[in-house]
């Protein structure tokens, strides 16, 4: 079954008039990872989420897309502009784009209107992030979860925070250490599933919180997987932890790094072998209640 979107519609009070649309696409193009796309029909602000490997727009129709439309009240102008929210997806990134859309409504003097509603509302987070909840366990309830992976929530919500904070992490490391994107994966045939972190050996590197595998890459280019236990034993007197950031942060120094130059061959005795892993987007994560 498609993963059909929650449709958020957004209206105005009659006295501030229609929106300038214009003005409205100016601020998307203003922001990064937003691109619009035109036909006869609408208009589509899709936001690239690289972090997370999806998408999720806003639209503007040249048709309403409400229904209930004359039901609704006249103080309110329908502007036939909309929000896509995806229904399975993290509720971090669920809050982020949440967050955003009251930005935009306090932007342009918006109102929200949802099917589920009985009449336009005020723009309040607690309301859409309901919605989001009450829809997405709907979902789950009728199709299941296809493919997706179900996750511990705390566990999931510190894995967003630390991808998409890499930037502000490598500063707050002092540019010391390398931090890598973490990297669900899964073996299937096995049922094996965890967060992959990865190190090119001999780097100072700062670790993805709660991973489960270390893909490691030698000085040749040749890489090789080992879990985690494994790789604390043989690695825990190089590795230094903080919890200032995110709780499970391991991260290993300059000087730390060049002592463990000789734990190669100890570390590739643990290799991973009989395993066939696909890499899974952050996306392809649910929480776990």
């Amino acid at each position: 079954m498609e993963n059909i979107p929650v449709n958020i519609h957004f209206f105005r009070p009659t006295p501030k008039g229609r929106i300038d649309y214009r003005e409205l696409l100016e601020y998307f193009q203003s922001l990064p990872n937003f691109d619009i796309y035109t036909d006869q029909n609408e208009v589509d602000i899709v936001y690239n989420d690289s972090d997370f490997g999806f998408e999720y727009e806003f639209k503007i129709t040249k048709v309403s897309q409400v229904k209930a439309i004359y039901k609704l009240d006249p103080g309110y102008l329908n502007i036939n502009f909309m929000l896509c929210l995806p229904i399975l997806i993290p509720i971090f990134a669920a809050k982020e784009i949440i967050n955003f859309t009251q930005k935009v409504c306090k932007t342009f003097d918006l109102s929200i209107y949802h099917e589920s509603f009985e009449d336009v509302r005020t723009f309040n987070v607690a309301d859409l992030y309901g919605l989001f909840i009450s829809s997405q366990q709907a979902y789950l309830e009728e199709y299941g979860p296809g493919e997706k992976i179900f996750y511990d929530t705390n566990n999931l919500s510190e894995i967003c925070k630390y991808q998409r904070t890499l930037d502000n992490l490598n500063e707050c490391m002092h540019n010391d250490e390398e931090v890598n994107p973490c990297t669900p994966v899964i073996d299937r045939a096995n049922d094996e599933f965890g967060i992959r972190t990865d190190w090119n050996f001999g780097i100072p590197t700062v670790f993805a919180p709660h991973f489960d595998f270390v893909l490691i890459k030698d000085e040749e280019g040749e890489k090789f997987m080992i879990r985690r236990v494994d790789f604390l034993r043989i690695m825990d007197k190089y590795l230094s932890k903080t919890d200032a950031y995110l709780p499970d942060l391991y991260y290993i120094k300059p000087k730390q790094a060049k002592s463990a130059k000789g734990t190669l061959g100890k570390l590739r005795k643990f290799m991973i072998v009989d395993r066939n892993f696909e890499e899974l987007r952050i996306v392809d994560l649910l929480d776990k209640k």
